[in-house]
């Protein structure tokens, strides 16, 4: 069996990406993959197949980059197609769904760097899951800000 891994990207390809070497970037760039994997596996769901998404990281003349990776093996037809698929059908914005997770995840965050900072008791219930919340597909971005307040 031969494993190969396709770099899919760090975002939707329209959409500004955490940058290297900026004081920023782990975090954001790790946020950023994480919701851009989420968003991918939402619109592709990987086939019963050798196939699978994941977050890898790169070395870099300014440090480590992060993308997100189609992995799959070469060896099986359908995880080929799904590979093939995914890198002719990139998105080229985050959709709402991730809009929402983007702006949760780092919200969830800085909460928890306040508790540990001592400015705030504790997480907020909405932000103490490990879990995105549930969200609804068919919903605006708005839409969505209003049935689950941020």
């Amino acid at each position: 069996m031969s494993i190969q891994c396709l770099s899919i990207g760090a975002t939707p390809c329209e959409e500004e990406c955490a940058q290297v070497g900026r004081p920023d970037y782990e975090e954001r760039s790790r946020r950023e993959c994480l919701v851009f994997q989420r968003m991918l596996e939402r619109l592709h769901p990987a086939p019963n197949a050798e196939a699978w998404l994941e977050v890898k990281s790169f070395a870099h003349d300014f440090g480590r980059h992060h993308q997100v990776c189609v992995c799959f093996n070469e060896q099986d037809e359908a995880a080929c197609h799904y590979a093939n698929r995914l890198e002719r059908k990139m998105p080229a914005q985050w959709d709402a769904i991730a809009i929402y997770e983007l702006l949760w995840q780092e919200r969830k965050e800085r909460f928890s760097c306040a508790v540990v900072r001592g400015e705030i008791d504790e997480v907020p219930a909405p932000y103490r899951s490990t879990d995105f919340p549930a969200l609804p597909a068919d919903k605006t971005f708005p839409e969505l800000c209003r049935m689950f307040p941020l």
